[in-house]
């Protein structure tokens, strides 16, 4: 069965379509990379993501 003419295609490049700030979400203190395609990082270090959050976190 051929879907073609029932999905429609995008130009789009998805991994542009998205585009991930590259700053903290605490702090704002700009990232220096980030992460890897599945995991993006937010936060600038450990004591801005438990301040984020509100909370201690345990690794």
């Amino acid at each position: 069965m051929d879907l073609g003419k029932y999905l429609k295609k995008s130009n789009v490049n998805p991994a542009k379509a998205y585009p991930v700030e590259k700053r903290c979400l605490q702090c704002g203190k700009e990232l220096e990379n980030n992460g890897t395609h599945l995991y993006y990082q937010r936060f600038c270090c450990q004591l801005c993501k438990e301040r984020y959050v509100g909370r201690i976190l345990e690794d």
